[in-house]
């Protein structure tokens, strides 16, 4: 699906931004999916489960938190490790930085290189809520995923694990689900469509609950209209791009993934 490159890329500075945060660190998307399945997904396979390109990572802010509050917290000092210690550039909503194809390199400011030999790293910051004075202190809109207050509010939302001598929080698979299921009605790039069916299945399939038991608990955050809204969208075409990316069959990915509706 993506090019190995790219993954290991993102593998890369998902280790280093890891290192480099203060812990808990909230690891949303795909890598989040990865950090799930990855274990028993190789061991039925025999090859890692499916990377990512980019790197997600969840905030919390309380909706009437002060311009102080958020000048102070833990997204604000994340965002100056990222740009002051690991030089990511920001860019809207997103930070990032360019990657060169052939030798891995970081691209310095102003290096010319053909576009097709530039990889885009981003990091995109996430939060529960956006407090009124978000955009006066940060100076943009960032993506919000209502979900996410489900894993700082109660910590049986979350599984906690230790990476790269880190603690890091993943939001459990049914929340996980839950948000995929809502991103896939708005995806505007197959691949990502795609993506988003991979890990539905994968962690319906490998997070280590039957999968009927876990589409109970996706119950609890979206309603069955909301489910069946979303899997609308999906065709037999999808789903068998799925099946050539995750090694079963296309009738068992789409059969697994409708008990969600049922």
């Amino acid at each position: 699906m993506y090019a190995t490159f790219e993954t290991n890329t993102s593998y890369k500075y998902l280790k280093e931004t890891i290192k480099a945060l203060h812990e808990p660190i909230c690891i949303l998307g795909g890598w989040a999916v990865f950090f799930h399945v990855n274990r028993r997904f190789k061991d039925a396979q025999g090859r890692e489960y499916l990377g990512s390109r980019d790197i997600d990572l969840g905030f919390h802010f309380d909706k009437n938190a002060s311009a102080q509050q958020i000048r102070q917290s833990s997204m604000a000092k994340a965002l100056r490790v990222l740009q002051d210690k690991l030089k990511f550039k920001p860019i809207s909503f997103r930070l990032f930085k360019e990657i060169h194809i052939e030798t891995g390199k970081e691209l310095e400011n102003g290096e010319k290189v053909p576009s097709y030999m530039i990889f885009p790293m981003y990091v995109d910051p996430i939060v529960d809520f956006i407090p009124k004075q978000f955009k006066s202190v940060f100076h943009f809109i960032p993506i919000d995923e209502p979900l996410l207050r489900f894993v700082f509010e109660n910590e049986a939302n979350r599984e906690v694990l230790e990476e790269f001598n880190k603690k890091l929080w993943l939001p459990k698979p049914e929340i996980l689900v839950a948000a995929k299921i809502s991103a896939v009605r708005n995806r505007d790039k197959e691949h990502k469509k795609i993506k988003d069916i991979c890990d539905i299945f994968a962690l319906l399939w490998y997070a280590g609950e039957e999968p009927a038991v876990l589409c109970k608990k996706v119950a609890m955050f979206l309603t069955k209209s909301e489910i069946k809204e979303s899997l609308k969208i999906l065709n037999d075409e999808d789903y068998e791009k799925a099946a050539r990316q995750l090694g079963h069959e296309q009738e068992q990915i789409k059969s697994i993934i409708e008990l969600l509706s049922k």
